[in-house]
């Protein structure tokens, strides 16, 4: 049986975990738990006097972490369709939890690529149990390999405080056992150091399997600096490329949003819809042209507000 003061260390030691590994400031932890900073300086530091507000306080602790679980799954909130583009991620991420790999993924402008990941790591860590086993990274412009890190330990629930060499001996020691994916996701934004360091995480046990998501502009750089990053280049299993939407698959999600309103959707008007979601990109100085589901979604329910206000219930 612990005693008072064993316990009253157990939660500081938690508190002071739960902080560092979200990147919280205690001020905001303090806030949280309905304490004043002064009074949470106080009980980290171990010169909170009064026995019975530590016991309060400590309670305060646990049951505020309980509730706020430091890998929670990442949730997708929103609806997606069973595309070529989905179809093609999901068995990205299947072969990527079968065993450790390294996989590239590119995708076309318009594609969905982060909503439909975000779908994909929410169902896959559902099945779970609650215990997430794929982690997404956003990787943003000019990011340096130490940033980058923190964002892997963050994502993972592990310490973001740390080093290079202190963040991979963590999650090593965190996970060590487990199959862990890590979606790096607008992977083209990160240098030849960043692409490196991640891949000590391949190379090294337990051998995290890594996806490499990003634009057009990802596969530029892997052969721009092909002789620079080598060995990390012989590391990939696949590059995939998620193939764009097509017109058949735009007008059946037009169909299917627009549901409600079958009556006036003739394939003219469906087309209509299509080409204003229709979008114009240079890639390797050539013009493409791709439809965006954004866009899509976009002008179906403009188009449902164009029907819906008043004086237009004929849908004139």
């Amino acid at each position: 049986m612990t005693t008072p003061g064993e316990h009253s260390q157990h939660v500081r030691t938690l508190a002071q975990s739960f902080i560092s590994r979200t990147g919280m400031a205690p001020a905001d932890f303090a806030r949280h738990i309905g304490y004043a900073y002064s009074t949470m300086q106080q009980f980290l530091s171990g010169r909170y006097s009064s026995l019975a507000s530590e016991r309060n306080i400590c309670e305060a602790i646990v049951q505020y972490v309980e509730h706020n679980p430091l890998t929670s799954p990442e949730e997708f909130i929103g609806r997606i369709y069973e595309t070529g583009a989905v179809a093609a991620m999901r068995k990205v991420f299947a072969d990527l939890l079968q065993r450790p790999q390294m996989y590239m993924v590119y995708a076309p402008p318009g594609s969905g690529k982060t909503d439909i990941a975000l779908h994909l790591i929410s169902e896959y860590n559902a099945a779970q149990g609650g215990t997430p086993a794929i982690f997404r990274i956003y990787c943003r412009a000019r990011i340096r390999p130490r940033d980058l890190m923190r964002r892997v330990a963050r994502a993972c629930g592990s310490d973001p405080h740390t080093n290079i060499e202190q963040a991979i001996a963590c999650l090593r020691h965190d996970f060590r056992g487990k199959r862990v994916v890590l979606y790096f996701d607008e992977a083209q934004h990160l240098s030849i150091d960043c692409l490196e360091t991640a891949r000590e995480l391949f190379d090294e046990a337990p051998r995290f399997s890594l996806c490499f998501a990003g634009s057009h502009e990802l596969d530029k750089i892997f052969r721009t600096f092909a002789g620079s990053i080598e060995q990390f280049d012989r590391r990939i299993t696949d590059k995939v490329y998620l193939p764009a939407l097509t017109r058949d698959e735009a007008a059946g999600i037009i169909r299917q949003e627009l549901a409600e309103l079958a009556p006036q959707l003739d394939a003219a008007l469906i087309q209509q819809q299509i080409e204003i979601a229709t979008i114009s990109v240079r890639v390797e100085k050539k013009a493409e042209r791709y439809i965006s589901i954004g866009r899509l979604m976009a002008a179906a329910r403009e188009f449902r507000e164009l029907v819906s206000a008043p004086g237009n219930e004929g849908g004139q």
